[in-house]
């Protein structure tokens, strides 16, 4: 008779190695002759990009690579992250790239990364790199937003990225008929996930075979791969991904990053294994955002 769980305590099975302190994350993740990589991010929310030099940062010791988004679009052709959810008629409009080009749009928006001998070196190099901006007006909020004084896409004219509506019945007339009704503005703010763990990612490409494999965060690795497959412009069959223990998520992993181009990329570049760890003041800026509804 086969063996039925239905109703039965499952003892598990895989917290002895936690418990000893034996789990393996992405950090453990050691590879010979490994590179680390440091992300140089907008500190404005909405800026022109005029002027980058990173030829201070290239001349210091230990560093390997300087990459801006003219670099990448000299590699392969520009294409934006596609959304993994609500791919709606519309918003393909407003993605991103994986490093900005003429503007930023966010604070924590990749601009630039640094590979070298070392994480202190990689974060040395940012401080090196010099980006000149002509700060625009921020949107805070989205009625700002939906007045279209300031828009972050101007090519399209609108900040208005879907426009969907719904009912059930005839409200109007109800509404219309009630004896009392009361009109109510509500805020759900601002969150994020805070796991333990902050994202990282570590890529490996192989020349020899043109194998790529990153280690790191893959909640949704079919998606994923086939994205940076596409970004890459490699087979879809030469990535491999490999998920260790993850320390957490709270929904801040499934989604296609710009740092999971970015890493492999790198790599690519480079011929050597580079890792990316976040450091927790990263994390709260570049990781995505929740809610923030009206």
């Amino acid at each position: 008779m086969a063996q039925t769980y239905i109703g039965s305590s499952v003892l598990r099975k895989e917290d002895l190695r936690f418990m000893m302190g034996k789990a393996r994350y992405v950090d453990d993740v050691k590879l010979p002759h490994m590179l680390h990589s440091a992300i140089l991010r907008s500190p404005h929310a909405h800026a022109r990009v005029l002027s980058i030099d990173a030829s201070a940062a290239l001349e210091m010791e230990g560093v390997a690579a300087v990459y801006t988004y003219q670099d990448v679009v000299q590699a392969v052709a520009p294409r934006p992250i596609p959304m993994r959810r609500g791919a709606y008629s519309g918003l393909e409009r407003f993605l991103q790239y994986p490093l900005a080009g003429e503007k930023v749009r966010y604070v924590g928006e990749p601009v630039a990364v640094v590979v070298a001998e070392s994480r202190y070196l990689a974060e040395d190099a940012l401080d090196a790199i010099e980006v000149e901006y002509e700060p625009l007006p921020a949107i805070v909020d989205v009625w700002g937003s939906m007045k279209g004084d300031v828009l972050l896409f101007e090519e399209h004219g609108t900040n208005l990225a879907l426009d969907y509506e719904g009912s059930l019945g005839d409200a109007d007339s109800v509404f219309a008929e009630a004896d009392y009704t009361r009109k109510e503005e509500f805020r759900c703010h601002r969150h994020t996930g805070n796991p333990l763990e902050t994202r990282g990612l570590v890529a490996s490409y192989d020349p020899g075979t043109g194998d790529l494999t990153v280690w790191g965060e893959t909640k949704v690795p079919h998606f994923n791969r086939g994205v940076l497959a596409s970004l890459l412009e490699i087979p879809e069959h030469r990535i491999h991904f490999v998920e260790p223990d993850v320390g957490g998520g709270f929904g801040i992993r499934g989604e296609f990053y710009p740092e999971n181009f970015i890493v492999p990329f790198c790599s690519m570049k480079l011929g050597r294994p580079v890792k990316w760890i976040e450091d927790r003041m990263e994390h709260l800026i570049a990781a995505n955002h929740s809610r923030e509804h009206v």
